[in-house]
């Protein structure tokens, strides 16, 4: 099978998580036997730079196709409209040099837009796979319902990458989505026996934002280890959050204890995962939480919110769940994860997640998916 992945960027040296999720999928895809392309629309500002125009790579037995355009801020409809002409530009290069796909796997809502603007032309079926937050708000700005009823109507199956998702998306737009869940790798990220350490260390990652709460879980790690020095907390990420945190550490003279490491690649994450005790992330949503993931499949025990997507693979052999913005909530769940870490099975927390969420799994559930929509 032929399959053409639409994605809203490609993972470089410089921006490591850039289309990321889309592009995990493409190589499990391509590995497990099919023929895959990787078609990325990358409508960043000109402030993220990068060669402009069109792009071609061959990596992980997948044909990368980029082509690079300044939107950033423009309005959005110009942006759709431009993310629309990219994308049939891509195709047109695409079906010269390699043919024309049996199916069109777009990800997330204004590339799902763009492709369903594209099925219209070339008759080839449409899947998109949602993983918008902006979704599973209450309330969905009225120009990406327009767009994203338009998009679901148009695929021939919608995904959703949790089952909150999917139960959104019937909510609110009426339309039936299937839960398939985005890939973790899990050669990457797997099992290792923790060292004996007398240092207890927290570890989290993500965007440096408030949707990630990394404020509160600083202020919740203060006040539940104030006298408590050997315990640390180590951040990954970067973002608009960055000076208000480190105003934070200095406030309370954690400097010694919290590090704000920046954007930093996977294999020094999974690095430091292999000296840490337990992942924390307060997000406000989520619609899956591939970070949580990934930190279980290291075996590392996790506290997470209920905020969407974690609910459907955290329980109490793996971690704890708390409400969302509470404070006092999580302070407790840090102290018992520092006082019961012992009692989590790190090997079996790994095993449990390479069996649901590992690239051969996912891609076969995909592969059945594309089957029943083009009859192969």
């Amino acid at each position: 099978m032929y399959i053409m992945i639409i994605s809203r960027g490609f993972p470089t040296n410089k921006y490591k998580m850039n289309g990321i999720f889309e592009f995990d999928q493409a190589k499990a895809l391509a590995k497990a036997g099919s023929k895959v392309v990787f078609a990325a629309i990358d409508m960043r500002s000109i402030r993220r730079w990068r060669k402009w125009g069109l792009e071609r790579h061959e990596v992980d037995g997948v044909n990368v196709y980029v082509i690079n355009i300044p939107g950033g801020r423009l309005p959005k409809a110009i942006l759709h409209k431009v993310t629309s002409i990219g994308l049939s530009i891509l195709y047109k290069i695409i079906l010269k040099e390699l043919g024309k796909p049996d199916i069109l796997h777009a990800h997330f809502t204004d590339l799902g837009y763009a492709a369903a603007k594209l099925k219209q032309q070339v008759n080839v079926p449409l899947i998109i796979t949602e993983h918008s937050s902006l979704i599973n708000k209450p309330i969905i700005e009225k120009q990406l319902l327009s767009i994203a009823k338009l998009a679901y109507e148009q695929a021939d199956t919608l995904i959703a990458v949790s089952p909150a998702l999917v139960n959104c998306i019937k909510d609110k737009f009426n339309i039936k989505s299937i839960y398939v869940p985005n890939i973790v790798d899990t050669d990457l990220f797997t099992y290792a026996i923790r060292g004996e350490d007398k240092i207890f260390n927290f570890i989290s990652f993500g965007n440096l934002n408030y949707g990630k709460r990394m404020d509160l879980t600083i202020e919740s790690f203060y006040s539940a280890f104030r006298k408590l020095p050997l315990v640390t907390l180590t951040i990954f990420g970067e973002g608009e959050e960055r000076s208000k945190l480190e105003g934070i550490i200095k406030k309370y003279s954690l400097e010694s204890r919290v590090v704000l490491m920046g954007m930093c690649s996977r294999e020094v994450i999974k690095e430091k995962l292999k000296s840490s005790d337990c992942f924390v992330l307060a997000s406000r949503s989520e619609t899956f939480g591939v970070a949580y993931i990934e930190a279980l499949a290291s075996g590392v025990p996790v506290i997470a919110t209920k905020c969407g997507g974690p609910e459907v693979f955290i329980h109490e052999e793996n971690g704890r769940m708390i409400p969302v913005d509470d404070f006092d909530a999580l302070v407790s769940a840090m102290k018992y994860m520092y006082e019961n870490n012992i009692k989590f099975n790190r090997e079996k927390i790994s095993a449990e997640i390479k069996l649901k969420f590992s690239p051969e799994c996912v891609s076969k559930k995909l592969l059945e998916v594309y089957k029943d929509v083009t009859k192969f």
